[in-house]
């Protein structure tokens, strides 16, 4: 039985995370978290996990290599594991080239199963939400700044996966149980 691939995507402060709690409890997929692989990866004593917290704290793109180091050993060890129905990304792949190199590992692994679902906020909407959370390092230039870099390196790697038709678009602009009832809907057997 194929490993089924779920691609949670979507602007910051589009709620992925609540749903990501509940898509979780639901199927009991898997999940990579990149955020968490980084920040344990900076926390390390040598000269990567240094050089890691340097571009965290800066607020960077980490390079594509490094992420891929972190994530391999966690897909390798879901496909030795017979159990495991499926593996959700949390907010990845966040640019062309992770998806293309995501799908040669997955064409390995005989992974053909494979959905994006994106949670649709507005450019507006995104930044309204982040401000009104506001954390330390959300300034009004850096929320800007993360919005642009959505769109530069996200949004192509969402019309890519619109194109091939494995892209569910949801409306992120109503309630979060409205939200998770449109995610069931339109994932449907996919995640049962």
């Amino acid at each position: 039985m194929s490993t089924k691939v779920i691609f949670l995507m979507g602007r910051p402060g589009c709620g992925k995370g609540t749903q990501l709690k509940f898509l979780i409890e639901k199927t009991g997929f898997k999940v990579i978290k990149t955020g968490e692989l980084l920040r344990k990866k900076a926390e390390e004593d040598d000269s990567l996990g240094r050089k890691t917290k340097e571009v965290l704290l800066e607020g960077k793109l980490m390079p594509t290599p490094l992420v891929f180091m972190l994530w391999m050993p966690l897909l390798a060890e879901f496909h030795e594991q017979e159990d495991v129905k499926g593996v959700v990304f949390d907010g990845n792949p966040r640019k062309f080239y992770e998806a293309k190199m995501l799908e040669e590992v997955f064409d390995m692994f005989g992974w053909d199963e494979i959905k994006t679902c994106y949670i649709k906020i507005s450019e507006e909407e995104s930044y309204e939400r982040l401000r009104k959370r506001k954390r330390m390092d959300d300034t009004d230039d850096e929320i800007r700044e993360r919005l642009s870099w959505f769109k530069d390196e996200v949004e192509p790697v969402i019309e890519y996966f619109r194109e091939k038709g494995i892209l569910v678009e949801i409306n992120g602009e109503q309630s979060v149980n409205d939200v998770w009832k449109e995610i069931e809907e339109k994932l449907g057997d996919f995640i049962k």
